[in-house]
């Protein structure tokens, strides 16, 4: 999957209100069509360098086109799936999960209305964000799988130019399942055990740290990190981007600098800021936010986004 551009370019001269969005952005999903469902605003990450593109399973015959095959199976949603090719993962997404799949679609004269296998790199989604017809597919299959399905024009995704529906053949391959944590039990009020640190902010902590230097505002933290909103959907996630996200706590909003100050390395914490809070976040413009966090490091923030300054130390611990 693409790497996103470093932070330290991203943030550089962004007001503070707006830079924990554009920090969170980078590990957030990569591009995505409007036929499978909605997108947080700028997900779209930086071209890759290209790739081998991924070649299609052989198209549908003219009867397939015009109905599934007698040995197509039929799903309680209305659909009807063949597998084309098994698959090797183990589990099927889940609704918070987030999938890597490539897609190609063809009206009943054969005519392809959507191909994704044409570009070097799946997209990326989560199951909660694509189309109801859409998550029951994806949820019928494992990584590494092909399946063709049959969509009736009622569950077909409406085509963007004219907003009507017809009936679909797609062939979807599932390139990868990306497992995300349980929602946290408490989502629209904090927990009981958590402790109020701002006027829209409670934090708790699930792992004592190491000991040493605690974050302040003139820190920049280097973290692991899961947002939900709340109502339980996952936001974003550093797991999306394979590496923690580096955070300079004098940039961010004010609520999230307060989630982070005083954490030591190692330390484990789960922040609620309030939809007072939210100065505005991809995906989530207002409402409640809860975080994850984990950090793994701190270094002083100015030596970091202060063009010139040489590379910074880490603080002890």
């Amino acid at each position: 999957m693409e790497r996103s551009e470093p932070v330290s370019r991203i943030l550089s001269g962004l007001p503070r209100r707006r830079a924990l969005g554009a920090a969170l952005l980078v590990a957030a999903l990569g591009s995505s069509a409007s036929l499978f469902g909605q997108t947080p605003p700028g997900a779209a990450q930086p071209a890759a360098p290209p790739k081998p593109l991924t070649p299609p399973p052989a198209a549908p015959s003219t009867q397939e086109l015009a109905a599934p095959p007698a040995s197509a199976a039929r799903l309680p949603s209305g659909m009807s799936t063949l597998q084309l090719r098994a698959g090797t993962g183990k589990v099927s997404p889940r609704p918070q999960d987030w999938i890597a799949f490539f897609a190609i679609g063809r009206r009943a004269d054969g005519t392809v209305v959507q191909n994704t296998f044409a570009s070097p790199d799946p997209i990326r989604m989560q199951m909660s964000r694509l189309i109801p017809a859409w998550q029951s597919a994806f949820a019928a299959m494992v990584a590494g799988e092909q399946r063709r399905f049959w969509f009736p024009a009622e569950l077909a995704p409406k085509n963007p130019k004219t907003g009507t529906q017809e009936a679909l053949v797609f062939d979807l391959e599932l390139v990868a399942v990306l497992k995300m944590a349980d929602a946290p039990s408490s989502l629209r009020a904090p927990d009981p055990k958590a402790t109020q640190v701002g006027l829209a902010t409670s934090i708790l902590t699930m792992k004592a740290g190491k000991g040493g230097a605690k974050a302040t505002r003139q820190d920049a933290a280097l973290l692991n990190f899961t947002v939900w909103n709340d109502v339980g959907h996952t936001l974003s996630t550093s797991t999306l981007d394979g590496r923690p996200t580096l955070f300079p706590l004098d940039r961010v909003m004010p609520a999230f600098a307060a989630c982070v100050e005083g954490m030591t390395v190692g330390e484990l914490r789960r922040c609620w800021i309030s939809a007072a809070g939210n100065e505005g976040f991809p995906g989530a413009p207002t409402g409640a936010l809860i975080f994850e966090l984990e950090l793994l490091n701190l270094a002083d923030a100015a030596k970091i986004f202060i063009p010139g300054t040489a590379a910074p130390t880490p603080k002890p611990n």
